[in-house]
């Protein structure tokens, strides 16, 4: 008897829908009914406080023709928007619905396998910002969740004789959104990085302060919320002017005003060792 792949494909198909149930096929094909578009090679164009204007390509993966936008045509209903998120620019992660009804709101047509190029998207953004109140748990009450910023990496992007460009990315570890602006508009309240010369892996009395930047909405933040495992990402440059071979590495410090309710600050910093 020959070996046919075909019918080795066919027979898998049939053993994995056995396995996960009739139910979950049905559920899927509701969902997907051969249209179908994805989203990617995403490009920030221009970022103002509310709103951020985006370059992408768009390609039709489904098996039917997609056509919508002219003359306002809405979208048929049962169109999937998939994006690449991996790719989506760390200002718009978490917004992803925001993207998504911006294109189903753009012109678009593609046949199965053609690809738009270039897509122009202008996102319209509402500021949303959680009620002002203390995410740290009160002492001897349950653990009902809280904010927890976290330092995910810095590192040096150049490096000089007379200066340093550093790049550093915060993470929300909590389950609560943060705060990280402030309530007078004034950029001294809102949420601070410093950055020191430092001899070990610890911020001391002994620590010289290098220089320290304050996160700007439309800039670091659209809206100055930072959800659960969103990231977000900042740049400074220092002077090496006080900087000494007795203290040559770095130690970035998270508010260190303590203006944002962040439930553990024993997480508050992060070092990066440099030879002098």
């Amino acid at each position: 008897m020959s070996f046919r792949p075909g019918l080795f494909l066919l027979i898998t198909v049939i053993f994995q829908l056995t396995v996960n149930g009739q139910a979950t096929a049905q559920q899927e094909a509701s969902i997907y009914k051969g249209l179908r578009i994805s989203l990617f090679a995403f490009e920030v164009i221009k970022q103002k406080p509310d709103n951020v204007s985006l370059r992408l390509q768009v390609v039709n993966t489904g098996r039917l023709p997609v056509s919508f936008g002219r003359k306002g045509e809405k979208p048929p209903e049962s169109l999937v928007v998939e994006l690449d998120t991996l790719q989506l620019p760390a200002i718009l992660q978490g917004r992803e619905n925001l993207v998504s009804e911006a294109v189903r709101n753009s012109k678009v047509e593609l046949k199965p396998g053609e690809m738009l190029e270039g897509l122009k998207l202008d996102i319209k953004f509402k500021p949303k910002r959680p009620e002002e109140k203390r995410n740290a748990p009160e002492a001897g009450s349950p653990e009902k969740g809280c904010a927890n910023l976290v330092f995910d990496t810095a590192y040096i992007v150049e490096y000089t004789e007379e200066s340093m460009r550093l790049h550093y990315i915060i993470r929300n570890a909590g389950n609560l959104p943060a705060s990280l602006l402030g309530k007078t508009g004034a950029e001294e309240d809102n949420l601070a990085v410093n950055v020191y010369f430092i001899s070990g892996n610890k911020l001391t009395r002994g620590a010289i302060l290098a220089d320290g930047t304050f996160i700007h909405e439309g800039n670091e933040t659209l809206d100055g919320i930072l959800s659960p495992d969103q990231v977000l990402h900042g740049e400074l440059k220092i002077s090496l002017k006080n900087r000494t071979q007795f203290a040559p590495n770095l130690l970035f410090e998270l508010d260190p005003f303590l203006q944002i309710n962040d439930c553990d600050r024993t997480n508050n910093t992060i070092v990066v060792k440099v030879e002098f």
